[in-house]
């Protein structure tokens, strides 16, 4: 038997510390339980914050280290955050194997 692992990237800005009301509300319908999430934000200063954390704890998915990128990079360093993300991205896919 042949047991699929299903992978959530999980892209979201922060406002002010926290996740938007939009994602949580998303977290709470969706069941995730048993899932991987990968998660991945904008922010401009206060990275991922505890949403790692809360993720992990309200879906019980298993949730892998995320990607903080500052929203000015996003916008004004387009090539430098490709890079960056696409490094992530192979970093992540790595250690689920």
């Amino acid at each position: 038997m042949v047991l699929q692992q299903i992978l959530i990237f999980l892209g979201y800005p922060i406002w002010w510390g926290d996740l938007p009301m939009g994602v949580y509300t998303f977290l709470e319908r969706e069941n995730l339980a048993g899932k991987t999430i990968i998660p991945f934000c904008t922010h401009e200063g206060s990275g991922l914050g505890n949403t790692e954390r809360f993720i992990a704890e309200s879906t019980k998915a298993k949730v892998l280290p995320g990607l903080e990128m500052r929203g000015c990079k996003a916008q004004n360093s387009q090539t430098e955050a490709k890079a960056e993300m696409e490094e992530w991205i192979k970093k992540s896919l790595a250690d689920i194997k």
